[in-house]
């Protein structure tokens, strides 16, 4: 039997599965257009659709196995990775920028350049003796946030990165609350 033609929407689907789409992506309208078929047939397999039309971004997310169902699991789709100490610091501290930008009633996009970000970083990662080493680690968390699909370099902008909006879904404002509160305590550990 010949395969039949695909579904409109079957670059969206292809899209998704690949990642984050946001609403610059030429199919970000397609997939606010066929939405309600997307997320059935993603349902027949146990994903979930969450798009945030409002922020401009949209992914996949496969739920947490219900203890109440019975039916067999599902493999995941994608490994759970966990982050390092280090990784998982500048993730909140950029996560509160985020929210910080938020508040302030600005538009666009929150842009940082490395300058910023080692200033952030400061307070948990102590340069010591060796400022070139700061810099070397600090540009490799970078890196690693960015293939994350947290940060992204702005092209044509050497050391400019966006803050992408898909770490406000990643970290939702109570566990950011939750977690500031553990790199304070980290930051200035009481006195003896």
């Amino acid at each position: 039997m010949p395969p039949q033609p695909p579904v409109t929407y079957a670059p969206v689907i292809l899209k998704l599965l690949q990642g984050v789409i946001y609403s610059d992506d030429p199919y970000w309208d397609r997939l606010q257009s066929y939405l309600t078929p997307i997320k059935e047939y993603f349902g027949k397999v146990g994903l979930e659709v969450r798009n945030y039309e409002v922020e401009g971004f949209a992914y996949l997310e496969q739920p947490a196995p219900d203890s109440e169902d019975k039916s067999e699991p599902l493999p995941r789709l994608t490994a759970r990775r966990q982050l390092s100490f280090k990784v998982t610091v500048l993730c909140v501290l950029l996560r509160e920028a985020l929210q910080q930008f938020d508040a302030s009633d600005a538009t666009g996009r929150l842009v940082l350049n490395i300058e910023k970000i080692r200033n952030l970083l400061q307070p948990y990662l102590p340069e010591g003796n060796n400022e070139e080493n700061f810099r070397r680690e600090v540009d490799e968390l970078v890196n690693k946030v960015g293939d994350l699909g947290f940060l992204r370099q702005l092209s044509g902008q050497d050391k400019n990165y966006e803050v992408r909006p898909i770490l406000k879904a990643k970290i939702d404002a109570d566990t950011l609350t939750h977690l500031k509160q553990k790199l304070e305590a980290y930051a200035n550990p009481p006195a003896n």
